[in-house]
């Protein structure tokens, strides 16, 4: 009787663990603060170092610690792309708001016509890490770009805190992008002058390492 109880605790344990072990972007719709007088191209590029390396996949948003600090991977729900769950949550945003919105790959440099502007949002970091705590680090550029090809908004955006739900989260950083007034400028055709565009330095993304308590001498696990 006890080596059954053990063996369903085990079991148990095992179903939680496979469970956190998910996360699902794809329903984090952004507030989108203003309808634009253009439609809206939206295109998302994983630049994350690890995943251009191909020490993780494209579906790779996190890591759970298990015993020993050990750590496992997260990915999304879906098995789709990071990016592409982003890209969706961006699009779902866009049409509540009633703003005419479609999908671009990842190769497009401009927007598909005058009537359109291209949102273009660049994945430095993106990645959960939970252990005694959970914690979402993010890095990501927005730029926007006319049917011409050229920039006229390229906003920074980086940030590591505690997470109480993923979706949430999600729907705050796509938020905070759309907030900016240079990219709402820029997306509506208010602005006509041409910027450079900006980068996130290597190495200037932290993780908040007071939501987590991890250990002081643990390692990433993502290289």
């Amino acid at each position: 009787m006890l080596r059954r109880c053990v063996f369903l605790m085990l079991l148990l344990s095992l179903a939680a663990c496979s469970n956190g072990r998910k996360i699902d972007y794809s329903q984090a719709y952004p507030e989108v603060p203003k309808t634009f007088a253009k439609a809206v191209d939206v295109q998302v590029i994983d630049e994350r170092p690890y995943v251009l390396s191909g020490n993780k996949t494209g579906h790779f948003v996190g890591l759970i610690r298990g015993s020993y600090y050990i750590p496992y991977d997260v990915n999304t729900r879906s098995g789709e792309p990071l990016a592409q769950e982003l890209q969706k949550s961006l699009l779902g945003g866009f049409e509540r708001k009633g703003v005419k919105a479609r999908a671009v790959d990842s190769k497009v440099s401009q927007a598909s016509s005058a009537d359109a502007m291209l949102l273009s949002i660049r994945v430095r970091e993106w990645k959960s890490e939970s252990f005694m705590g959970v914690v979402l680090t993010h890095a990501l550029t927005a730029d926007v770009f006319d049917s011409r090809g050229q920039r006229l908004a390229s906003v920074p955006l980086q940030g590591s805190s505690s997470v109480y739900d993923f979706t949430d989260s999600g729907k705050t950083i796509l938020s905070s992008v759309l907030a900016r007034q240079d990219v709402q400028k820029a997306l509506n055709g208010e602005q006509v002058e041409v910027v450079e565009a900006a980068e996130i330095e290597a190495g200037s993304v932290r993780r908040d390492p007071a939501g987590l308590f991890t250990p002081p001498v643990a390692r990433d696990g993502v290289f």
